[in-house]
């Protein structure tokens, strides 16, 4: 680690990051969100389709439940990278246009959360302003932080 960094606060460009958008339901074939968000899904599965591998194999049960996920789009990494807590307000403002939507899919025993990948610069700091954890709560949204290595 470089003494030059140590104790100084790097700005949320810092960070190589990828967001995804992660929805479940104990029921419902959540295929809809692909047409309703225009965003083309990484994984998605319907409760009661059997299990496969990621190569297709079958891996023996069924799904549970109902799974949806896609990448937010606009994302960019490296030192031309959005910095991250602007990317995410702007999401936010993109995902607030369909509220209703996710809170039917909630009060029917649904859950939507946000996937956050991060790789920091050593000692980065990141901080989401209360505007941002305001809508998050509005909208009833989780979110998950995972730190991954280069």
């Amino acid at each position: 680690m470089s003494s030059s960094n140590v104790g100084q606060v790097l700005p949320a460009s810092a960070f190589s990051y990828a967001v995804s958008l992660r929805v479940r339901h104990p029921t419902k074939d959540l295929g809809v969100l692909t047409d309703k968000l225009r965003l083309e899904p990484a994984f998605t599965w319907t409760a009661g389709e059997p299990r496969r591998s990621q190569s297709g194999s079958p891996l023996g049960g069924n799904h549970r439940d109902s799974y949806w996920s896609a990448m937010l789009p606009a994302q960019m990494t490296g030192p031309a990278s959005m910095p991250l807590e602007l990317f995410f307000s702007q999401q936010l403002v993109q995902l607030a246009r369909h509220r209703e939507f996710f809170a039917k899919l909630q009060s029917d025993g649904g859950q939507v959360s946000l996937l956050v990948e991060l790789a920091p610069t050593a000692n980065a700091s990141l901080t989401f302003s209360s505007a941002s954890a305001r809508k998050l709560a509005e909208l009833d949204i989780e979110v998950e932080f995972q730190f991954v290595g280069d």
